[in-house]
């Protein structure tokens, strides 16, 4: 097997995936990498600009623009932190709203691909550690 395959697969999926998830997010007005900025402040409230740029791998001054859409939308609460230049970034209340009740439809079309693809358990937790020991590296 050419280890570019494996590569190959992951990309092939992406872009369709992303297809299938992006009506969901236009409801509530969010591009998938605002949705996914909006997800690590919800698992990770009173989080920074430079933990959220670490955690999903992307530079600051693009996350920086995510984060002014996403405080433009309401979607985001900023305090200020102890050091006066750092801002601390929670979901408001709408924020919190529309995470919910987005996901909630995303948890939903990922459950029915499973279930059309008929993944088991092993299949699923295997091809999570494939992913996890990839990243890692990169």
């Amino acid at each position: 097997m050419e280890v570019n395959q494996l590569f190959n697969s992951f990309t092939e999926l992406y872009r369709p995936y992303i297809k299938n998830v992006q009506p969901i997010l236009d409801k509530y007005h969010l591009h998938t990498a605002q949705f996914l900025v909006l997800k690590d402040i919800y698992l990770h409230d009173q989080t920074t600009l430079v933990q959220i740029s670490k955690r999903r791998s992307i530079e600051k001054p693009s996350a920086r623009k995510l984060l002014k859409v996403l405080i433009e939308q309401e979607l985001l609460i900023v305090t200020p932190g102890e050091d006066k230049r750092e801002k601390l970034l929670s979901l408001s209340d709408k924020g919190t709203k529309v995470y919910k009740e987005a996901m909630s439809e995303v948890t939903a079309l990922q459950e029915s691909i499973v279930e059309q693809a008929a993944l088991d358990e092993q299949e699923i937790l295997a091809a999570m550690r494939t992913f996890e020991k990839l990243k890692n590296i990169l």
